[in-house]
């Protein structure tokens, strides 16, 4: 008798009562264990690849991979699921996490579980996307679709996390996850997620998660209600998922769950994820439907961008000597064709472009036409930053103090005058559009400093005050530039992204850019002075956003608190 062909049909799978399809079809499975991993250095692991029957090659099929290894009650789920068209035709990897194996016999290799996947960098998504899928291709002659709108990722537990990271670091290559009480806990920097999730502009991933009531809880932290953090977060941010909370223990009901998972995972397939509305302070800055655009590429190192009057975009490219604009058009062109290796530019309130350089001590002044004349030598200049009444704040740093070398310089009237030291590296300055406190960036820590400016020009009531994100694999924000929205809001240019703090310090949103690049220099400009300009060396970024320029030619205005 062929039991594929009764219908309907019900078969007992690990007592789970399973419908299935006329047609469900046993795929084939193919083992082999991995060694050749460059991300994870001399680990082995062991690797179950499923191809369904209904794969022909003619077009990329849909790729599912599991952490933790080959389920074969998985495979049975997966070959009922595509015979239904639940799913699409989809390959399954199931894969093992990486052990470092001991040199000598009778002891303990090195465990890599927690390292690959309770982790939050893209190391894992990484070994996935750039190692082992594109072997599994090559190996057994696979057509793989390396789209992450066709690619899910599953598992429980560290696993689940790990699921999870994969998409949050690189959407572009998984946009489905199944996470069963997904380890959301102070391993290895994951407990930070759920607040990630709240600040991060909301990414194109849609989620299935789950917890148990009666979860693991040790000294990284109580999963029942680190799980609900997430869910919550996730709510906050406006993504697409689900969530479960099931009576049982860590990891119950994951095989019970799994169809409903999928299917809800891959429902209007192959219609694309799409990213949710992100939290409410992002929502009072993004316009919905405008994201990144690429205005130009090619610099080498472009940094410290200044807006004037009429919205264009000035910007220095150090490494290639020459400063360029950013015309009403949103073209590039050159302004200046030798800056003197200038690092930063700001403009006055008259319309003069001044420009600063860390290797030649020459502060600059140009003209219109691009000419320049010396207004002073002997200042090797970060950054610089024009006031409304003519003077000028410059930001410098002593490489014999690495720790706190960095000070605040006010020229004024020809003069130099140290109105701060002791800043451990001194990079980006802005005013506040109210005119009375000046953020100077430490770009060696997690802050922004915060003074009040006298009426002379000299600094008081020094603060480390706004505190920004820094990623658990970096060891600072990397904060480079600074500028302020007309709205009072603090733009922030740092190795995550843009920062966007709140008047009383917190960072609120965090604005990657598309390639994930460390954005070096930050400005509002543009015709209408509401475009946001993100510079990351060698890309110039830009998006329309609800907030406007302001510079030294912006008269005094209000500012009103920021909502939580």
């Amino acid at each position: 008798m062929n039991l594929n062909r009764l219908t309907p049909l019900i078969i007992a799978l690990a007592g789970i009562v399973v419908a299935a399809a006329d047609d469900v079809r046993p795929g084939a499975t193919k083992q082999f264990t991995f060694t050749q991993s460059r991300i994870f250095p001399g680990t082995v692991r062991d690797v179950t690849v499923f191809i369904p029957a209904q794969y022909d090659g003619k077009k990329p099929a849909c790729v599912y991979v599991k952490t933790d290894g080959f389920n074969p009650r998985e495979k049975t789920l997966l070959e009922t699921m595509i015979a239904t068209k639940e799913m699409p035709v989809t390959v399954g990897v199931f894969v093992r996490p990486g052990e470092l194996p001991a040199p000598m016999k009778g002891t303990l290799g090195r465990r890599n579980r927690c390292f690959e996947y309770d982790s939050v960098n893209d190391n894992n998504v990484r070994f996935l996307t750039e190692e082992l899928l594109p072997f599994v291709a090559k190996e057994f002659n696979l057509n793989l679709s390396t789209d992450g709108n066709d690619r899910c990722m599953s598992g429980g537990s560290s696993g689940g996390i790990a699921a999870f990271t994969a998409a949050w670091n690189r959407p572009e290559a998984f946009s489905r996850v199944y996470a069963a009480s997904g380890s959301w806990v102070a391993f290895r920097g994951g407990h930070e997620f759920p607040t990630m999730v709240r600040k991060f502009e909301a990414k194109p991933i849609r989620a299935f998660l789950t917890t148990a009531t009666r979860d693991m809880e040790n000294a990284a932290g109580d999963w029942f209600l680190l799980d609900q953090e997430m869910d919550k977060a996730l709510k906050f941010s406006g993504y697409d998922y689900q969530f479960r909370v099931i009576d049982g223990r860590h990891v119950q009901g994951y095989i019970e769950h799994w169809q409903e998972a999928m299917a809800y995972l891959w429902k209007g397939w192959p219609e694309r994820v799409k990213a949710g509305p992100s939290a409410p302070r992002a929502q009072e800055i993004l316009i919905p439907g405008e994201g990144w655009q690429l205005v130009a590429e090619g610099f080498k190192s472009t940094r410290g961008p200044a807006c004037n009057a009429s919205g264009e975009v000035f910007f220095a490219d150090t490494s290639n000597n020459k400063i360029h604009r950013i015309g009403l058009d949103e073209k590039v062109s050159e302004f200046v064709a030798d800056a003197g290796q200038a690092h930063c530019v700001t403009i006055g309130a008259d319309g003069t472009l001044f420009a600063i350089s860390e290797k030649s001590g020459k502060l600059m002044r140009y003209d219109a036409a691009g000419k320049g004349s010396v207004v002073m030598d002997g200042i090797l200049g970060h950054s610089i930053l024009a006031r409304p009444d003519g003077s000028l704040y410059v930001t410098t740093n002593d490489d014999k103090k690495p720790n706190n070398g960095g000070s605040v310089w006010l020229i004024k009237e020809g003069k130099k005058k140290l109105v701060d030291s002791g800043i451990k590296f001194a990079t980006g300055m802005a005013y506040r559009p109210d005119q009375w406190l000046l953020s100077v960036v430490e770009g060696h820590s997690k802050w922004v400093y915060s003074y009040q400016i006298n009426d002379n020009g000299t600094l008081a009531n020094k603060e480390r005050f706004f505190h920004l994100y820094v990623a658990d694999w970096d060891d600072d924000a990397g904060a480079e530039c600074v500028c302020y929205s007309v709205e009072g809001r603090q733009f922030i240019a740092t190795r995550s992204g843009v920062q966007i703090s709140a008047d009383d310090g917190p960072t609120q949103v965090i604005l990657p850019v598309p390639d994930r690049a460390r954005v070096t220099g930050v400005a509002l400009g543009g015709k209408d002075k509401d475009t946001l300009f993100a510079f990351c060396g060698n890309k110039i970024w830009r998006r329309k956003v609800q907030h406007h320029a302001m510079g030294a030619f912006t008269p005094w205005t209000k500012v009103s608190g920021t909502k939580l």
